[in-house]
């Protein structure tokens, strides 16, 4: 599903304000310097930058996310928050997406899209969970699968080796602001991040443990002055009450009020409807009256 897609790019995208230092490790052996996350794609080998690449334990899940200095991007999303092994198949809770942010469509590669396993499915074995220094070490192995073109990528001898995780989101900048209500009661972010790749912007406000997000994707060229409907187009909102995800209704807008490239600056209204897709549910939300100003990496 699209909306699924997006919203694992909008999560992986705002990975992009943690910076840590990524050394050269060995694939074959599986092991390495502190920091690294990397696999071979398709036999081409795939190293998460420095400054795109970190990982999260939050709401009962980990995520590891990380963008390659050619935008290739790999974001993980595990239902717990134990060591062991994760299977990851059209059923399962636990999830993994590949794109490339150099292509003109935002539609991931995933291992719960295909028929079956021989299309898409794999597994995750976190072996160490280090809560003192907090870092994460583990393998991968799966085959990720985009149903709009029938297109397979095979991810291979991946490696995640004392990569430092975060249990809460960082502060908000004294600079920035996002509000909005929700189903009637007032929402402040309490953490932001808004990052620039390829031809989009994510914009991300969350409270520090998770508990609620509103994310907003839109291109990056958005005009000052003009309103963008809220769809399954470029312009897409999203709204975590849980770290489910959720799919954006059709039915919302953003007017854009500013958007300068030299100060990196952009600030616009919103509302939308959000409709939980988890478990097929019927569970939707109502954000109304919102309003963004923040500074994007």
């Amino acid at each position: 599903m699209r909306v699924r897609h997006i919203h694992i790019i909008i999560g992986a995208a705002l990975l992009l304000f943690l910076a840590s230092c990524r050394k050269e490790t060995s694939i074959e052996n599986k092991t390495g310097l502190g920091g690294s996350f990397m696999a071979n794609v398709d036999g081409v080998q795939w190293i998460a930058d420095d400054s795109a690449k970190g990982a999260y334990v939050l709401q009962g899940m980990i995520n590891l996310s990380g963008i390659s200095i050619d935008h290739r991007q790999l974001s993980i999303t595990l239902d717990d928050t134990v060591p062991g092994i994760y299977t990851l198949n059209q059923a399962s809770a636990s999830l993994a997406a590949y794109a490339d942010n150099d292509t003109a469509t935002l539609f991931a590669y995933t291992t719960n899209e295909g028929r079956d396993t021989s299309q898409a499915g794999g597994v995750v074995t976190v072996t160490e969970i280090d809560t003192v220094n907090k870092t994460l070490s583990g393998t991968f192995s799966f085959k990720v699968y985009r149903d709009l073109d029938n297109r397979q990528k095979t991810i291979t001898e991946g490696v995640f080796y004392k990569l430092p995780y975060q249990s809460t989101l960082p502060p908000v900048s004294s600079l920035d602001t996002m509000y909005a209500n929700i189903d009637g009661t007032k929402w402040t972010a309490q953490s932001i991040a808004a990052s620039a790749f390829s031809n989009m912007l994510a914009i991300s406000g969350s409270n520090p443990d998770g508990s609620q997000a509103v994310g907003l994707l839109m291109l990056l060229n958005v005009a000052p002055g003009n309103s963008y409907s809220l769809d399954l187009g470029n312009n897409v909102g999203t709204y975590s009450p849980t770290v489910s995800i959720n799919l954006p209704s059709p039915s919302g807008s953003l007017m854009i009020l500013e958007n300068n490239a030299s100060t990196r600056r952009v600030r616009g209204n919103f509302q939308f409807l959000a409709a939980d897709v988890v478990g097929l549910g019927n569970t939707s939300h109502l954000i109304t009256n919102g309003y963004f100003s923040v500074q994007y990496n």
